[in-house]
């Protein structure tokens, strides 16, 4: 449900930002442009609403960690400064969305170098770059939430462990089943006696 409002939520702003767009500037209605500043919009926003979601860090930490995707574009991209950085390390502008969304601006495409050809190419680039954050903070939540499962299954077993070791356990199936294997007289199986034995959770 979280999820799905920020969607809807940011959908509506992206709509809203391509109109106001397209009442000051002209050539700018093309729904590749609306795709763009979608995904644009996404990678920069996303991380900070998830981080804030499904994390319990305080405020001042959900605000570091959010807005590091914003950092990293403007230092790594070199969207702002197309040809600069140093050779090597530049090539990591490939991995923001903003990169993508320069090659598809009328006028600005022919001073980005290295964008790719093909448009649809250009747009799944775009879309893939856009999920880089998102993916790690949802992998980072996911690993979490394992090891969280590991050590509650963990803590269980040591319980039942200490439940069925304990004297008090001892004591009270002796007198409701009385010894191990024998029941007024009579042979009991191990698996009548299995069914029998009362449930270790119980005494959890």
């Amino acid at each position: 449900m979280k999820c799905m409002l920020t969607i809807i939520i940011t959908l509506v702003s992206s709509l809203v930002l391509w109109g106001c767009i397209n009442l000051v500037i002209d050539g700018m209605s093309d729904p590749y442009i609306l795709f763009a500043l979608h995904f644009d919009t996404v990678a920069l926003i996303y991380p900070m609403i998830f981080v804030a979601l499904y994390s319990t860090l305080p405020f001042e930490l959900v605000q570091i960690i959010g807005t590091t995707p914003f950092l990293f574009m403007i230092f790594f991209s070199t969207t702002f400064s197309p040809g600069a950085g140093v050779a090597g390390i530049k090539a990591v502008r490939y991995l923001f969305p903003r990169f993508y969304l320069w090659c598809e601006l009328p006028g600005v495409e022919d001073d980005m170098e290295d964008c790719p050809e093909d448009r649809i190419e250009n747009m799944i680039y775009l879309f893939l770059s856009a999920q880089v954050f998102n993916t790690l903070i949802f992998s980072l939540v996911f690993a979490k939430h394992c090891k969280k499962k590991i050590d509650e299954s963990r803590i269980i077993e040591e319980r039942k462990d200490l439940a069925m070791n304990s004297d008090l356990f001892r004591s009270i199936q002796k007198e409701l089943f009385g010894e191990p294997g024998v029941s007024n007289g009579f042979e009991i199986s191990g698996e009548f006696q299995r069914l029998l034995s009362p449930d270790i959770d119980s005494f959890l």
